[in-house]
């Protein structure tokens, strides 16, 4: 049996993994588009805006620090008459 600590629901982001796996995807989707649209390779300063905005994906996502808490308990069945009034 897995026990999980109580003060962490889920798991935390693996920024290395985020990054591998959005530089694939966003490539794949760019050739296609790429294909489709230019029929080769876009234009450089198309390239170079695509360069510098996933630069500072990556700068960010890697710089990303996991949420550790304050966690409270989830509710398993919310009251409504507990809920505050707007």
């Amino acid at each position: 049996m897995v026990q999980i600590s109580p003060t962490r629901y889920g798991n935390t982001m693996n920024p290395r993994r985020v990054i591998i796996w959005m530089t694939v995807a966003v490539f794949i989707v760019l050739t296609a588009l790429a294909t489709l649209f230019f029929a080769g390779i876009p234009p450089w300063p198309v390239l170079l805006c695509f360069a510098a905005s996933h630069l500072t994906f990556c700068v960010v996502v890697s710089r990303v620090k996991p949420y550790r808490g304050p966690y409270k308990e989830p509710m398993n069945e919310p009251d409504p008459s507990e809920w505050s009034e707007r």
